[in-house]
């Protein structure tokens, strides 16, 4: 029986995969043609450059690229890349054209919308903004890695929350810790995930990662935020024979603190019911029902969208509203960035009127100070007009009099239900569970698991102490995923990276079956152990020409995507001959 249910929910299961499999694969589509233009930062440091792309999607230009021009910013190109996916039959094609942005003085500077003409069509990107600061200047002596501290202004207001952002400057490193920052007499808010890109400092490129945080200042005065600091592994030394680093060396790095100047909010014309909201902002209002009994409900929902504090906005009390009953609100945030700063809150607060003389729901004020302005703001929602109608009365309780005979009230009046003195027959509703297949079957829940405990644990304990079968896995695994990249830098037409994984993987499988240091596989090794070992001469020319293929990848021109990809089929043959040698052969 237990059987038998088990395989009807299992059928049941597969029947509802493969009909979502069929339903998403069949309500797919092609993306429609588009032209986007995105930035790798909205604010930069004086003296660096950020990165402008132009992501061309399905289209193909009728005419030249033409740029505005921007006073007081240089344009530098930095090429263009091609990529082609297919999606259910269907290919597609991004054009990305990257340009270097480089601004010579502090400011904000606006970048156009860019239109262009294809297919009879016109397209057009979105305006974009660029904030230029007085960022920290790089380190006089040539470093490779440093980190910065960026904040937007050095004034701000008590309470104000602003996005600061950490950024570290590195050429070749790995390992990065997540950054912290010394913050006395600030709130600090969570560190989402960086944003990483490339950047130009002098003749130097850097790779430079981002880290946005929101602080807000808790005192009034000079305060100092910083330094930042985070720690990393920096990659020197001589090159190997495909530019890799041979050396590592682990450092701290530490960016220089930052001074601001913080005020207090202002006195003079200071909204009654400000409830120390900062920030710019809208608000929607809505109240319903609008006809309704005293003693009724009515739900009051109030949207504020802007930027700001989100989380610490709270409704303000409002002193009209005295002939109201208001219970707490509740409140929802939808952020629109990743800080929180920018979004929207909805609160839903229910009111209940006291009386029937109640015409009108009076007006509702919002009052916020805006930093940008330096001065209070509030925002008036008019008077709603009610309907409120009194209660409806109570009925009066019904009163009988005594004063029927006894007989009388006998008959007409029951007030006790006399007591069944006879239960009735009592009927089992099912099996004891003794009985029940189920509870049974449910008793071999836990042995089954301790067995499968044991041998699991002893299958562990097995592939511990067997370090050539571990060995043996974890090269599987790099091949399988080495197989992957290979095929990612064929399409991609990097050259160099496709041949420096095939010669690893070349490396590693081979020490693997041959119980040998994968640095130490080299072509001489092929005829001196595969031959002897029974190694077809087709295998062995496989491998021969992949080796030659790798030697020649240093010195020769760049492979076309077709060559590039006429290799993977050759490496996976290889691979695989080579993963049929048993240890015994491979250790005489």
């Amino acid at each position: 029986m237990v059987k038998d249910w088990l395989k009807k929910i299992y059928l049941h299961a597969s029947a509802i995969g493969v009909a979502l499999i069929l339903f998403f694969v069949g309500n797919s589509a092609a993306a429609a043609p588009s032209f986007t233009a995105t930035l790798d930062r909205s604010t930069i440091g004086l003296g660096e450059s950020a990165t402008l792309s132009l992501t061309f999607t399905d289209l193909s230009l009728q005419e030249q690229l033409n740029l505005p021009g921007i006073p007081n910013v240089r344009w530098n190109g930095l090429g263009r890349s091609t990529s082609t996916t297919i999606v259910n039959g269907q290919a597609s094609s991004i054009t990305t054209h990257k340009f270097d942005l480089t601004p010579s003085t502090v400011g904000e500077f606006s970048i156009p919308a860019i239109q262009v003409k294809s297919g009879g069509a016109a397209y057009s990107t979105q305006p974009l903004k660029l904030k230029v600061v007085q960022g920290q200047a790089p380190p006089e002596e040539k470093s490779p890695a440093f980190v910065k501290l960026i904040v937007p202004r050095n004034q701000i207001y008590f309470g104000e929350p602003i996005a600061v952002e950490i950024q570290l400057y590195c050429q070749d490193a790995r390992n990065l810790s997540m950054p912290q920052i010394q913050s006395d007499g600030f709130t600090v808010g969570n560190i989402p995930q960086p944003t990483q890109s490339r950047t130009r400092i002098g003749n130097d490129v850097y790779n430079l990662v981002a880290f946005k945080v929101i602080v807000a200042p808790t005192k009034v005065g000079a305060l100092t935020l910083g330094p930042a600091t985070c720690s990393l592994t920096l990659l020197t030394g001589p090159q190997n024979f495909f530019g890799q680093y041979t050396q590592e060396r682990q450092v701290s790095l530490k960016s220089e603190p930052q001074v601001l100047q913080v005020l207090p909010l202002p006195t003079t014309n200071k909204p009654p019911n400000f409830n120390g909201a900062i920030g710019s902002f809208s608000m929607s209002f809505n109240a319903g029902p609008t006809n309704v009994a005293v003693g009724d409900p009515i739900t009051v929902k109030v949207k504020i969208s802007g930027r700001g504090a989100l989380d610490l906005l709270s409704l303000p009390a409002q002193s009209d509203w005295r002939e109201f009953k208001t219970y707490p609100a509740t409140s929802k945030v939808e952020p629109t960035d990743p800080l929180g700063l920018e979004g929207t809150k909805t609160f839903e607060q229910v009111i209940v009127p006291q009386n029937s003389g109640i015409t009108e729901l009076p007006q509702f004020v919002f009052s916020f100070f805006n930093p940008e302005r330096k001065r209070y703001q509030s925002i008036t929602n008019p008077a709603v007009p009610l309907v409120v109608r009194p209660t409806a009365a109570t009925p009066q309780p019904t009163v009988f009099l005594n004063n029927s005979n006894p007989a009388e009230k006998s008959s007409t009046v029951r007030e006790i239900v006399h007591i069944k003195p006879q239960i009735g027959t009592i009927h089992t509703s099912s099996a004891p569970l003794l009985k029940q297949p189920w509870f049974l079957a449910l008793q071999l829940v836990a042995p089954l698991a301790y067995f499968a405990g044991m041998i699991l644990r002893k299958r562990r304990e097995d592939f511990q102490r067997n370090p050539q079968l571990r060995r043996e896995r974890e090269v599987s695994k790099l091949v399988e995923n080495g197989l992957k990249e290979l095929t990612r830098h064929a399409a991609a037409n990097e050259s160099d990276q496709f041949f420096a994984t095939l010669f690893r993987l070349l490396q590693e499988q081979l020490g693997e079956r041959l119980n040998l240091p994968a640095s130490a596989i080299t072509e001489a090794v092929l005829d001196e152990q595969l031959r002897p070992n029974g190694v077809s001469e087709e295998t062995l020319a496989s491998i021969h020409e992949l080796f030659q293929a790798c030697n020649q990848a240093r010195y020769a021109a760049h492979r076309s995507q077709a060559e590039l990809a006429g290799y993977i089929p050759k490496t996976t043959e290889a691979l695989t001959a080579v993963k049929k040698l048993k240890y015994e052969s491979a250790l005489v």
